[in-house]
C-alpha cells in the first residue's frame, strides 16, 4: 500500500506501476490529488473508493460574493454552486479508472448523502451512465 505523503506524487505512482506490472498487488491511497491529473490505464487502477463526495470549502471571497448574490436573488448557493461543484469533482475522480474504451473496474461511493439527501440523486445523474448497485 502506497500512502500520499509518504513520497512524492511521481515516486509513488512509479512504485505502484512498478508491483503492478510485476504481478503484485498495489493499493494507492490519497486525497483530492490523487483524483485529477493521474493517468493510471488498464491495470493500473481497477477500484476507486471515493469515501465523502468532495465539497469544496466556501472559503474563497469571490464564490462567497456569489453565494450572497445567488441567495438575494432567492436562490440557493448550496444548489447551484456546491452541488454542480461536487459533481465534477466526482467524475474527475471516477474518471480515474476510466482512461480507455477497454479500461473496466469497480467504483464505490462510500457517502451515505448520496441516497439519503435530496442533493444526492443530481450528484449520481451527473456521473456516466455507469450499472449502479445501491445497498
Amino acid at each position: 500500500m502506497f500512502i500520499q505523503g509518504n513520497l512524492s506524487k511521481q515516486e509513488t505512482l512509479n512504485k505502484h506501476k512498478a508491483r503492478v506490472d510485476g504481478g503484485d498487488s498495489s493499493v494507492l491511497f490519497g486525497l483530492a490529488s490523487f483524483a485529477e491529473g493521474v493517468d493510471l490505464p488498464g491495470a493500473y487502477c481497477e477500484h476507486v473508493v471515493i469515501a465523502k463526495i468532495p465539497f469544496s470549502v466556501p472559503d474563497d471571497p469571490v464564490e462567497a460574493a456569489l453565494a450572497e448574490w445567488i441567495e438575494a436573488r432567492g436562490g440557493n448557493p448550496f444548489m447551484e454552486i456546491s452541488v454542480p461543484d461536487a459533481s465534477l469533482k466526482l467524475v474527475q475522480a471516477c474518471g480515474r479508472l476510466l482512461r480507455t474504451e477497454e479500461d473496466r473496474g469497480t467504483i464505490t461511493l462510500l457517502d451515505r448523502r448520496l441516497v439519503t439527501q435530496r442533493y444526492g440523486k443530481a450528484i449520481l445523474n451527473a456521473l456516466p451512465p455507469f450499472r449502479r448497485e445501491i445497498s
